[in-house]
């Protein structure tokens, strides 16, 4: 009973279907036999420009990666957190390295010891060379003001070898004038003065033989004291000139090791290069982190353009920067942005099948709070006809 029923209407619809496609076409041939004109649709006239398609990218964005290898212990930031340039965003297990940090700092203070109590040492050795060298300067000092000065006894010898001659010349014009007065008292004068001259010289050579005896004497230990001056100030330049440079370059060497590892535990938190936004954290904690393989997508999301996907080489030749640009939004119905084009690539990109396409960037001219990174775009760049 329900299938007849259901039949019947069926039926009914169609035959009211058929009737008004019938009268339909009456009606439309009766209109043009009594010459009634029908309306007609005019079509609006194309738009000429150039279409491409596009995405809405940000001006500024990365794929972050750490530059070290290592298990990602825990991310700092959360995605959707807004961060400034500098702020940490993940940290690495860091064991590894701080151990290696503590062992180089424990290095650096042992070779600082070593080369402290090294150059304490060689203060010490260089007072004592010091001291040595003076004192065996003022030994010698004091034998040279012991020993009298051969050229002094030398200056006597020669002033009494001269008194003597002078006061035997005087005695040879005296006696042998007998014939003046008082000859005998003058002859008594003269020869007392020459014997007196005599006397000196003899006394003055002794001297000098004896100074001659002593310095010749004294020439020995004049001779070893010398010696020791000169070892004494040998030594002083020794030490001078000796400290070990191998403590020094050890302790430079320590110091380095310790900058490397400051170094190497610093790339174990991963930081922001610039102020943006969180996108996506790639890898999760514990996960292994390479160098080079992304970890966090970090975007300046406050500053968004749209780069084509698709214009062709006609449409780029077509176009030039500061171009307008006709934006429409897949995302919405009834939005339509104005941009224009900023940068247009010197250079095609070969498609897989042959085609050659071209990116360009336009500039939104006004922001819009609704756009989303991402979001495909319809693009047309009038031109003239």
């Amino acid at each position: 009973m329900k299938l007849r029923r259901l039949i019947l209407i069926i039926g009914g619809l169609v035959l009211v279907a058929v009737l008004l496609f019938v009268g339909t076409g009456w009606l439309s041939r009766s209109s043009d036999r009594a010459g009634i004109p029908t309306p007609q649709r005019e079509e609006a006239p194309a738009a000429v420009g150039v279409r491409a398609r596009g995405e809405v990218v940000p001006v500024k964005w990365a794929e972050l990666s750490f530059s070290t290898a290592g298990s990602i212990a825990e991310w700092l930031v959360a995605e959707g957190d807004i961060v400034e340039t500098g702020t940490p965003l993940g940290q690495l297990d860091a064991g590894p390295l701080e151990l290696a940090l503590q062992e180089a700092q424990a290095g650096l203070k042992t070779a600082e010891l070593e080369l402290t109590q090294a150059q304490i040492e060689h203060q010490r050795q260089l007072a004592e060379a010091e001291l040595a060298l003076q004192i065996a300067e003022d030994r010698l000092a004091q034998a040279r003001a012991r020993f009298p000065s051969l050229t002094a006894a030398e200056v006597t010898l020669q002033q009494a070898i001269q008194t003597e001659a002078d006061e035997a010349y005087e005695y040879e014009k005296a006696v042998n004038r007998p014939w003046e007065w008082r000859f005998e008292e003058v002859q008594k004068a003269y020869t007392k003065a020459w014997q007196d001259a005599k006397d000196g010289l003899a006394v003055a050579q002794a001297e000098y033989d004896a100074a001659v005896a002593e310095q010749y004497a004294s020439s020995q230990e004049l001779a070893i004291l010398d010696a020791e001056v000169q070892r004494a100030r040998l030594e002083l330049e020794r030490i001078q000139g000796g400290e070990d440079p191998l403590l020094a370059r050890q302790v430079e060497q320590a110091r380095l090791q310790v900058v490397r590892a400051q170094a190497e535990l610093e790339t174990a938190t991963l930081t922001a290069p610039f102020d943006g936004t969180v996108v996506t954290l790639q890898l999760q904690p514990d996960d292994w982190a390479q160098p080079g393989i992304p970890a966090i997508t970090l975007a300046d999301l406050s500053t968004l353009w749209i780069e084509t996907t698709d214009l062709d080489e006609w449409g780029a030749a077509q176009i030039g920067v500061g171009s307008e640009a006709e934006i429409a939004f897949n995302a919405f119905d009834d939005k339509t942005l104005i941009g224009h084009i900023a940068e247009i690539a010197l250079r095609g990109e070969r498609l897989p099948a042959g085609d050659v396409v071209y990116r360009a960037v336009v500039e939104l001219d006004a922001p819009d709070p609704d756009l989303r990174w991402g979001m495909t775009v319809r693009i047309t760049f009038p031109i003239e006809k």
